[in-house]
Parts: C-alpha cells; structure tokens; sequence
C-alpha cells in the first residue's frame, strides 16, 4: 500500500469516527432535552405568549388601565439663582402601581426655550398621588414656566396587596426670630402599618393664603418599626410667607413596597405581582 492510500485510509477512519461521536452525542441531547411545557418560561410549541394560549392556557389580558396622570407642576424660588421643582403625579388605578418611572423637568425662559433640564425615576403606589420634589437647581435668571413629563414605564399588578399606614399627628409651625433658621415645622409619624420599613420618606409642601407653593422639604427616617413613633423636624432659612400669613401645610409619606429590601414583613418576591407594559396615550 503506497503512503498516499495510508493517509487516504487514516483520514476516512477518522471521518467516520467523527461520524459515530455526532450521531451519538445528538441521540444524548434530544435524549436528555427537556420537552416543551407550559411551563419552561420559553414560547415554543406554539404559544401566543410565553406559556400561555395554544395548547396552554388562555393567555391574562392585558388590563385596561389608565395612564399616571400629571396633576401639578411648579418652580419655587429658594434663594436668587437656585430653585426647587415640584410635581404631583396621580395614579388612578386601584389595583395597578409602577414600580419604576422614568421623568423629566424642562425649566424654560420667556421664549419657551429649554435652558435646563432635570432626569430622575421613581415609583407609584395603586390609587397613590404624590409629589416629585427636587432641590437647588441651580439657574443664572428666573425661569418663566417648567414642563414635567413622565416617561416610558410598565404597570405592576398586586397580587395581595395592602396599602402602607403611616399616620401624620402634632404638626407645629413656627416662624423662628433670629439666627439662620427662618422657620420650622415639627411632625410626629407613626408606622401604624403591617411591616417594619427600613426607610420612609416624609415630604413637606407649604403653600401660601392663595394655595401657591412657596416651600418644600423632605426628610428620610430609617429601620422604622411597626406600631413607632418618630418626631421630624424640618427647616428654611428663605422667607416665603407674607406678613401676618398663616401657611397651609401638606404632610405627606412615602415608603417603597416594591424594593424587597425596604421591609420585613410581607409582599414577598417578584412573584407577588405581574408586570405589563403601559400603553401611553
């Protein structure tokens, strides 16, 4: 047998060896492959959705909920070339919170031209309306009118869902004589809820005798137990009330009960809730 028919016989032997390890190694995975279900969180076999319709069950309709709704927007004056944003955002679904939105504050000049712009996200509750503070942006003149505007965000069913009960009691209002301190607002929380939060956020809006906002702060109050009582206090150096004017005082709290690691007790994982795109209009 010349060298040539050697190599030529060589080569074939291993050509059919690799032929016997694919064909055995193909009979082991679709031996060992899972076979579809309607459960594998993979659409195969003919599902509308991931394991859902088709030979599965009939696929959850998207519900009909109605878009967060913008309610406020305002620009208060805390000292010459520094502003802080407010907007109120109201969730009017019952049954349907965010977990995450994304927003945006465009300050604009008297032409309508942005000339600042402000990015942040936060969260909504069901049938929550709250307020979106930010503080000391920083801006050379005095902006003419800001826009606020709620960006893509997707709609979170609660499974079980129970609305955290923070109550607001003994709030003082003082104009202080004297010193840096303008004035100060002192407020009791109590955590009257189901859970033991590890932090609450309490915010402060002020608005004068013709309910414009002229004031706001907010104050973060940490491993906040069930059934506790915690005292806030909350101070301005600016002045923003009138001569003899009494203002009127909102008080509002705000805990997140998506964040897992915010509470001890109840609401669970992810598997307490199901998640949907929103549909803006």
């Amino acid at each position: 047998m010349s060298p040539f028919q050697r190599n030529l016989k060589r080569i074939l032997i291993i050509i059919i060896y690799l032929v016997i390890f694919t064909v055995i190694a193909g009979l082991i995975y679709f031996a060992l492959k899972a076979k579809p279900s309607c459960k594998d969180r993979i659409q195969n076999q003919g599902e509308e959705n991931v394991d859902c319709g088709g030979p599965c069950s009939v696929c959850e309709k998207i519900p009909d909920a109605q878009n967060l709704k913008v309610v406020e927007k305002s620009i208060i004056t805390e000292q010459p070339g520094k502003y802080d944003l407010l907007a109120q955002v109201e969730n009017p679904n019952s049954q349907f919170g965010v977990a995450s939105f994304e927003y945006e504050f465009d300050l604009k000049d008297e032409q309508g031209n942005v000339v600042s712009r402000y990015q942040g996200s936060s969260f909504i509750l069901p049938s929550q309306k709250k307020y979106i503070l930010v503080f000391n942006q920083e801006y050379a003149s005095q902006p003419s009118a800001v826009d606020f505007t709620i960006k893509t965000y997707k709609f979170t069913k609660f499974l079980d869902y129970e609305e955290p009960l923070l109550r607001v009691s003994e709030k003082e209002f003082n104009l202080v004589n004297g010193g840096p301190t303008y004035a100060e607002l002192k407020a009791k929380i109590r955590n009257e809820s189901g859970f033991d939060f590890k932090e609450i956020k309490t915010k402060v809006i002020i608005r004068d005798k013709n309910n414009k906002v002229v004031a706001v702060n907010e104050t973060v109050r940490n491993d906040v137990r069930v059934n506790e009582e915690r005292e806030v206090i909350f101070n301005w150096t600016n002045s923003f009330l009138g001569e003899n004017e009494y203002p009127k005082i909102e008080v509002e709290n705000e805990v997140d009960v998506f964040d897992i690691d915010n509470y001890m007790k109840k609401h669970g994982g992810q598997e307490q809730y199901k998640t949907y795109d929103a549909i803006q209009n």
